[in-house]
């Protein structure tokens, strides 16, 4: 996640961008970490886990998200940028 010092409203959006895409990509990992159990799945089937990990990835990133937007450009921002630093190893 590129994250940014004293980033301000309209600098939150790569912020956010890049907590949902390291995300995205451990959910994608994990997919082709199973392919194999899922490959006797039909194309429906492997269409509806991929809609269900991408939900449960947008729930959990969704109040973080949130947070992020609202606190842009303030000390709480800079502090909340800092603690996904620290969570994320980032």
């Amino acid at each position: 996640i590129e994250i940014l010092e004293g980033y301000g409203v309209t600098e939150a959006a790569p912020v956010i961008a890049g907590l949902h895409g390291w995300a995205d990509g451990i959910r994608s990992a994990e997919l082709d970490r199973y392919a194999a159990k899922l490959a006797v799945m039909t194309d429906a089937d492997r269409a509806t886990v991929e809609a269900i990990s991408r939900s449960i990835v947008a729930k959990i990133l969704h109040h973080p998200t949130v947070a992020l937007r609202e606190a842009a450009g303030t000390a709480k921002g800079d502090r909340l940028v800092e603690a996904l630093r620290e969570l994320f190893e980032q």
